[in-house]
């Protein structure tokens, strides 16, 4: 396998000592911590996120020198990324999509007053996926070009196949309507223009939807306002029962406790960040699949298992990793947030890809340790203010509702601030709070929502480069081992009734 060629090990030594007197400078560290704060803080809220946070940034930092402005958006992007599981766990409302699978397991934790386990169990598989992550992009630095260049548009396709494929074994209901609730999430995918031909589908004469439906006032609707209605018809508290004593420890016990877990969702994760374009999202959700199918009872999943807890975060925050292998190896952004993080890096005079591990590679530890920073950071202020934050689930709904509707309002408009993004969460509130009156699957369809566009693209990429021979999506070895994979996906719930009968 070919390598990068690095600096000799004194030249890489120097880089490293350069890096950590950077960031362990007093004033440094201060802002690293502040910074972390404030990407929890932004994380906590619905809608906002690494990529809106970073973007935030950007202006603010314009003026500042290129070390410190990137250290302020890496570890803003660090607490983010846990902060966005605290919302999630409490209110059933993701702070960012990359957070969804997590309210699977962790909302009805906090129903039965376990949120403080719930918010534990997330700190200590969000910091020990991020170290995890991490770790593994320092070990690929010789690698990063056959690592990332690994996937093309082929077994991209098919990686957002097997996690459609994940619709028919991730909820509870009947397969059946999980299927169709993923048809219906596919139908709302493909409208707006397509990425590839640049058609315009589905729009009805309005240039609102020339983007699609957009996915976190969608994902907003589904769940929080859904819930929040839920609550309002039932005049309860979030959670019926007494808040558990000790749950915090009991959390961090339990991440220890599924340790493989942790390290095989956490290496899932990592591999997801290295494919550009897949995200959090996918790692978050095929990390939830991979735990619940490797588990030998996982009927307890969706109903307050902390594993689904463990396995979504830990793939989430190790996924950031990941995508520092393509954004700053190829110069290839490897999530939405690492997109914006690459603009802000062109717009300090830093240009990511070969040449910067070459002329620049104490930019690089300066970046990894400035994201360990604020993991850690996030996690333990987590760890610390778990019991204060589980409170709210003891409020009584009438108190609660209009703060959670406000959250949920404010989350949706601040994604674009747009009007129309209201009117996207409120109607699929109502459809949402229809669905959990009927049974059917929410998360089918923001998977659905989610996987469906990379699929089109990725599938319309491959033919274009192989000229119309479909020979493509399955002449490489790789491609095979997908479709394996999703054969078996798909195979499960057809084993599971044959086995229970």
């Amino acid at each position: 396998m070919e390598m990068i060629p690095l600096q000799q090990t004194g030249e890489l030594s120097e880089a490293i000592q350069i890096a950590l007197n950077t960031v362990l400078d007093p004033m440094n560290l201060v802002i690293i911590l502040l910074a972390a704060v404030l990407g929890l803080l932004l994380g906590i809220l619905p809608g906002v996120g690494g990529p809106i946070g970073i973007a935030l940034l950007i202006p603010i930092t314009f003026e500042m020198e290129p070390n410190i402005a990137i250290m302020i958006m890496v570890a803003t992007l660090g607490g983010t990324a846990f902060g966005g599981s605290v919302t999630a766990i409490l209110l059933n409302t993701p702070g960012d999509a990359p957070n969804a699978a997590t309210l699977l397991d962790g909302y009805p934790m906090a129903r039965q007053g376990r949120g403080g386990e719930a918010i534990a169990a997330s700190a200590v598989s969000s910091a020990g996926g991020a170290l995890l992550g991490i770790g593994l992009f320092l070990i690929t630095i010789p690698f990063i070009r056959e690592i990332s260049l690994a996937f093309g548009p082929p077994q991209i396709f098919w990686l957002a196949i097997i996690g459609l494929a994940t619709i028919a074994v991730v909820t509870r209901g009947s397969v059946l309507t999980d299927l169709i609730a993923g048809a219906f999430g596919l139908m709302l995918a493909f409208h707006g223009l397509n990425s590839v031909t640049g058609t315009a589908r589905f729009n009805w004469g309005t240039t609102y939807l020339f983007d699609g439906f957009p996915l976190i006032p969608l994902i907003i609707g589904l769940f929080a306002i859904a819930e929040i209605i839920k609550l309002t018809s039932r005049g309860s508290t979030i959670s019926k029962a007494e808040i558990a004593k000790g749950g915090r420890m009991k959390g961090v016990r339990s991440t220890a406790k599924n340790w493989g877990l942790f390290l095989r969702s956490s290496v899932l994760g990592w591999f997801i960040g290295v494919i550009p374009g897949a995200g959090g999202t996918v790692a978050n959700f095929l990390a939830y699949i991979q735990a619940e199918q490797s588990s030998s009872n996982s009927e307890s999943f969706g109903k307050g298992d902390v594993r689904g807890v463990i396995a979504s975060e830990s793939a989430n925050d190790a996924k950031d990793g990941g995508s520092m292998v393509p954004t700053l190896g190829l110069g290839i952004p490897g999530s939405a947030s690492t997109a914006v993080l690459l603009g802000a890096f062109v717009i300090h005079g830093i240009t990511p890809g070969p040449l910067l591990f070459q002329e620049n590679l104490q930019i690089v530890f300066i970046v990894v340790f400035a994201l360990l920073i604020s993991n850690v950071v996030t996690s333990f202020v987590g760890i610390l203010t778990a019991n204060q934050f589980v409170k709210v689930t003891r409020i009584p709904i009438t108190t609660v509702a209009p703060v959670m509707l406000a959250i949920a309002l404010i989350g949706a408009f601040a994604v674009r601030s747009s009007l129309m993004d209201l009117g996207v969460a409120v109607g699929f509130g109502i459809f949402g709070y229809l669905m959990i009156k009927y049974g059917m699957s929410r998360v089918a369809i923001v998977i659905a929502l989610v996987l469906g566009p990379i699929a089109e693209a990725n599938f319309h990429r491959a033919l274009q480069i192989s000229r119309g021979d479909y020979a493509a999506f399955y002449n490489e070895p790789l491609s095979l081992g997908l479709i394996v994979v999703g054969i078996v996906i798909l195979s499960y719930p057809i084993y599971t009734a044959v086995s229970n009968q």
